[in-house]
C-alpha cells in the first residue's frame, strides 16, 4: 500500500466534510449538519497556521485526514498542538494509515512553531481510539474537558 500524506486543500473539502460527518455519527452517534460542517471546513481551510487539515491519499483516493489546531501556553511559553477530526475509512484501519498521518502531521506542525506537546480529546467509552492513542505515547493529562454551549 503506497500512502501519500499532504496538506488538504480547497479541493478536499467535500471528502474532509463527509469523513467529519462519519465520524461524529460512529464515534458519538451524532447526526450533524452537513453545510454546516462544510462551512467550517471551508473556513479552517482559510485560517492558516492555526488550523491545518491533513489528508492521506492512496490510488483509490482519500482515504484518511487529521486537524491539526494549536493552542498558545504561557504556562509553557509554546504552542499546545490540539489532535482532532481524525477519521481513516473502515477498510483501511488497521493498515498504519493513522500513524503515518499523524507522525507527518505532526512533524511539520513542530517545524512551523515551538509545540511543546499533543494534545486530543477522546469519548470515554472509545476504548479502540483510547488503546491506540496510548500506543503513540499519549497519557492521560489530568483534565476532564468541560464544555459551555454559547
Amino acid at each position: 500500500m503506497s500512502v501519500v500524506i499532504r496538506s488538504a486543500t480547497s479541493d478536499d473539502v467535500a471528502v474532509i466534510t463527509e469523513y467529519n460527518c462519519r465520524l461524529a455519527l460512529e464515534t458519538e452517534h451524532k447526526t450533524l449538519d452537513r453545510a454546516t460542517v462544510n462551512a467550517g471546513v471551508r473556513r479552517g481551510l482559510e485560517l492558516g497556521d492555526e488550523v491545518q487539515y491533513f489528508v492521506a491519499e492512496d490510488e483509490a483516493g482519500v482515504i484518511g485526514q487529521i486537524m491539526l489546531t494549536r493552542e498558545w501556553s504561557d504556562w509553557r511559553n509554546g504552542w499546545m498542538i490540539w489532535l482532532q477530526s481524525v477519521y481513516v475509512v473502515s477498510e483501511k484501519r488497521g493498515a498504519g494509515v493513522f500513524r503515518l498521518l499523524f507522525e507527518r502531521s505532526v512533524e511539520l506542525a513542530r517545524l512551523r512553531c515551538d509545540a511543546v506537546c499533543v494534545r486530543l480529546y477522546v469519548e470515554q467509552g472509545n476504548e479502540t481510539a483510547i488503546a491506540t492513542y496510548r500506543r503513540l505515547g499519549f497519557l492521560d493529562s489530568g483534565y476532564l474537558v468541560m464544555e459551555m454551549p454559547m
